[in-house]
């Protein structure tokens, strides 16, 4: 048997490990009865973070625990000074005494990693130029206490139909990925090279693996038909800055961004998140911009209105988490989102030539990764103008228009590949929107989005909505290409309040009798469960 198909016939994975799920097989499982579930233990340790080694007369008897950075959860006795220029850097060094160690240094943003006996003796080498900054951890992103909830719908191994590109040309040739991971070890599913740069050593135990760098690298360039990935042919430079319990800091991940740089990387992946801002990470992102680099991020998996670093930084690209319909899935976090695809019970490679089933905005990350790598490709663009077109061409999702769940929507790639058609007539039920009662409403609403996804203005558009209140129609008078209409439908107190699903079934018509060109898009139909808007 080939080798990259051996994979196929596989023990799959039912687990929780850490900030992202092992769901169930992603293959169909002929037993009557799913396995059990089984906890893979995952011990806690942090990545590279020496506390600082001194002889005992070098102790200084005044010499102190730092409070400040054990108060906000970084790396005690360490910080991190960066400098307005290469020759202030140097003379510090030359100033530093014996309560200095020197950990490292990025020139690129002329900073250093120096741990420290007293954090006054240390202040007392500064003029007050320089920015001085504290360590944080950066791990996978971790569970909160929700889940997906109720009705969410597995994608599995239909990426490639979601994304509107299935049966086209496998793409990628020519653009250079970056996974900021756990590692990306071998698979079947890989066809490409595959550049490795370890800013972490790599264990020799192959049962410690973490498989997480793996499976997000197969949301990208996974080749199989189990989990395919959305641009095969690119190139994947694989930068480890996380250890195999999936911990890592900040002076990694801001070195990680800066090798992904030297390495050429067009587009850089980072399905990892902490709760605190670096100033270093965020010189390392303007660095990278600088270069021309994107950078995409997973916003976290707390079920918070708060999105994880570096997600939350300027200028990086913030994903969250839907389900197969595009709906919203209660663990992905929300707030300063850009974009969003699916984290649920997705397909992915996992080490060891095995297959697994994965929720979590890490993997929804690397999907909008992917779709830039796929529009560059295929369009003969750059970075920045692959972002340009994929937020040109999004299906709305969630309430219309730009939200904090959905950010401005979801990758649309087919309708990318025919933004320049002419002709083109597609008028799609985007999104089924409950707003619950509120100061401002005291009934709850139905919002109806009715998204035209053609290149071509529709006129008459007929809305007929079927929902528990009964049938309401509506007509769009006029719809040009890539806008959005809300209807409003009444929701009935009583049956709100009842608790039970509330079922929506919507189609839409093109009035004057052209021909949809997605048929499949005319007509959606959702259950809403009242009990998660409490």
């Amino acid at each position: 048997m080939p080798r990259q198909w051996k994979w196929l016939a596989v023990l799959f994975l039912l687990a929780t490990a850490g900030g992202y799920w092992l769901a169930r097989s992603a293959a169909p499982d002929p037993a009557a009865n799913s396995p059990p579930p089984r906890e893979i233990p995952r011990p806690r340790a942090k990545a590279d973070t020496p506390m600082p080694v001194f002889r005992s007369s070098d102790r200084s008897p005044t010499a102190k625990r730092d409070r400040d950075a054990l108060d906000a959860g970084a790396v005690a006795n360490q910080r991190v000074i960066a400098f307005a220029s290469r020759e202030a850097l140097e003379d510090f060094l030359a100033r530093a005494g014996d309560g200095i160690r020197l950990l490292g240094r990025l020139d690129a943003l002329n900073a250093v990693r120096v741990s420290f006996l007293d954090v006054d003796a240390l202040s007392a080498l500064l003029d007050g130029d320089e920015e001085l900054s504290m360590i944080y951890p950066v791990e996978i992103p971790m569970p909160g206490p929700v889940g997906a909830g109720p009705g969410a719908v597995e994608l599995g191994s239909g990426l490639l139909e979601w994304l509107g590109i299935a049966g086209m040309d496998p793409a990628g040739q020519g653009v250079r990925i970056a996974i900021l991971d756990t590692g990306v070890f071998p698979h079947g599913s890989f066809q490409g090279d595959i550049t490795a740069i370890d800013l972490v050593e790599r264990s020799g135990d192959a049962d410690a693996l973490n498989g997480h760098g793996t499976a997000v690298a197969s949301m990208i360039a996974g080749n199989s038909r189990l989990a395919p990935g959305v641009a095969p042919l690119a190139s994947l430079i694989d930068v480890r800055v996380a250890n195999d319990f999936g911990s890592s800091n900040s002076w990694l991940l801001a070195e990680g961004i800066l090798a992904a740089v030297d390495a050429g990387a067009q587009i850089i992946n980072i399905s990892l998140g902490s709760n605190n801002d670096s100033a270093l990470v965020r010189s390392a992102i303007e660095h990278a911009r600088e270069s021309g680099a994107v950078i995409v991020a997973a916003a976290g998996n707390q079920g918070t209105d708060r999105v994880s670093y570096p997600a939350a930084n300027p200028g990086v690209i913030a994903v969250g988490a839907v389900d197969a319909t595009g709906n919203h899935v209660a663990f992905s976090n929300s707030g300063k989102i850009d974009v969003a695809a699916p984290g649920y019970r997705v397909n992915a490679a996992w080490p060891g030539d095995m297959a697994v089933n994965v929720d979590g905005t890490s993997f929804s990350s690397p999907i909008v990764a992917g779709s830039l790598a796929w529009i560059m490709s295929t369009q003969n663009v750059g970075p920045q103008q692959a972002v340009n077109l994929m937020n040109q061409y999004l299906n709305d999702a969630g309430p219309a228009g730009p939200d904090p769940t959905h950010g401005g929507g979801l990758p649309a790639l087919d309708r990318v590949a025919t933004g320049d058609t002419p002709g083109v007539r597609d008028a799609a039920v985007a999104s089924h929107h409950v707003i619950p009662p509120g100061p401002g409403s005291p009934s709850p609403m139905l919002e109806v989005v009715v998204q035209n996804r053609g290149t071509e203005p529709l006129l008459n558009t007929a809305v007929t909505i079927n929902h528990p209140g009964g049938t309401t129609t509506a007509n769009i008078t006029s719809l040009q290409p890539n806008a959005v209409q809300p209807v409003f439908v009444p929701i009935p107190i009583s049956q709100y309040q009842s608790g039970s699903p509330l079922t929506f079934d919507t189609r839409v018509h093109i009035g004057d009798g052209t021909p949809d060109a997605n048929p499949a898009n005319d007509r959606r139909i959702d259950v809403h469960h009242p009990e998660i808007d409490q």
